[in-house]
């Protein structure tokens, strides 16, 4: 639990001094920065949203691969980054993960498994898939977890990489960060059925739902199904956050 604990700290701290690092820069879409913000580009906070990735990131080793969202910074902490190089990158500095060229949005660190963060919907989807069919082609032990939002499922590449996922019994995690809000458009009124875990469970991948803002509860089903994707096959989490 103090683990778990340290991990959402660490999150919430990265976070709060981003968003005083952006001067207002984040605080609405298009609001540009009126010349005293240090970070460069876009800045897109994981806030409220740090039970997931401490929970899930708690049982992966450096081994196991991670792609993002274009919501990334939380997971990519939780994944062991470095608090200092993933500041630096915000800042647009040359001594950041990328040289400063990502930036919020592409942040990567291969070094701890972070394949990066993405700011285009759904596309860590096919990129996780991927990484999880050379892991298993290679004979590797890792695993890959694919991090997307509730409005990734109606997009194309999330149904093509869970089928292809499932064909090629893939070890591969997906965990649907449902927050009820795709972009700035309630995803409610915009997704037919029954969500995510319908969806997967469609193409026959197992699938699990859990309070996103319970970390314990985060910690122990993804526990569970680190464990059988390690044993083979593709597994999904969905974690609705009601409060977020």
């Amino acid at each position: 639990m103090a683990a778990l604990v340290r991990t959402m700290v660490r999150i919430r701290a990265f976070e709060n001094a981003a968003e005083q690092a952006s001067r207002g820069g984040v605080s609405a879409y298009g609001k540009a920065a009126d010349g005293t913000a240090r970070v460069r580009g876009p800045l897109h906070l994981s806030t409220g949203q740090e039970a997931v990735p401490a929970g899930v990131c708690a049982h992966l080793a450096t081994d196991d691969y991670l792609t993002s969202t274009h919501r990334g910074h939380g997971h990519t902490l939780a994944k062991g980054a470095d608090l200092t190089r993933m500041m630096c990158e915000l800042f647009g500095k040359a001594t950041g993960f990328n040289g400063g060229k990502g930036g919020s949005m592409h942040i990567a660190d291969f070094s701890v498994g972070m394949l990066g963060a993405n700011g285009v919907v759904a596309a860590g989807l096919p990129i996780a898939v991927g990484a999880a069919h050379a892991q298993k082609l290679q004979g590797r032990t890792g695993i890959t977890v694919c991090f997307f939002g509730d409005g990734a499922i109606n997009r194309g590449p999330f149904l093509e990489a869970l089928n292809w996922a499932q064909v090629y019994q893939l070890p591969v995690l997906f965990v649907c960060e449902d927050n009820r809000w795709s972009a700035t458009t309630a995803s409610g009124p915009m997704i037919s059925g029954e969500g995510a875990s319908a969806r997967a469970e469609s193409f026959g991948i197992p699938a699990t739902k859990v309070d996103g803002n319970d970390v314990i509860a985060v910690h122990a089903a993804a526990e569970r199904l680190v464990a059988e994707v390690r044993g083979g096959g593709a597994r999904a989490c969905c974690t609705p956050s009601p409060t977020a």
